[in-house]
């Protein structure tokens, strides 16, 4: 990643930048019908939540999932969508892991900087596959 990169510093989120991406973000996608609703959450490399908000009229489950989808999408560092997939197909258990806020769907993904998982992103509250591009084009907007 380039030096002069605002949104990591030393492989770590720059919690600030990511709060005002996070605010810019909600406030354009609430004003298409196809995207309002939703809730976004971001955790750190540590698991702790950086960022969070949803639209207005986003109800309270998704606004949970979105945080559990981004938990989940970097403690795998991978999609959630493929975890999805994994479960379903009898691969990954995610009970073994003791752990209630895993989640395997889709709607999270790993922030990847040089290869190293720095953070997670969670899309809930549209269908699953709108889910999955807000959650893809966030992290496009911070890399």
């Amino acid at each position: 990643m380039p030096a002069s990169n605002s949104l990591a510093l030393h492989k770590r989120l720059n919690d600030s930048e990511i709060c005002r991406q996070v605010a810019l973000f909600l406030e354009e996608t609430e004003k298409q019908p196809s995207t309002c609703g939703l809730a976004l959450a971001v955790m750190g490399p540590d698991g702790e939540p950086i960022a969070f908000g949803a639209h207005a009229r986003c109800p309270a489950l998704p606004r949970q999932l979105a945080q559990r989808k981004a938990w989940s999408a970097l403690r795998f560092r991978r999609a959630t969508a493929r975890l999805a997939l994994e479960v379903e197909a009898g691969t990954l258990r995610l009970e073994i892991f003791n752990d209630a806020r895993l989640l395997a769907m889709p709607g999270g993904a790993p922030i990847i900087v040089d290869g190293i998982t720095i953070g997670g992103v969670g899309v809930s509250g549209l269908p699953p596959e709108l889910d999955v591009e807000m959650a893809e084009r966030f992290i496009a907007r911070l890399l």
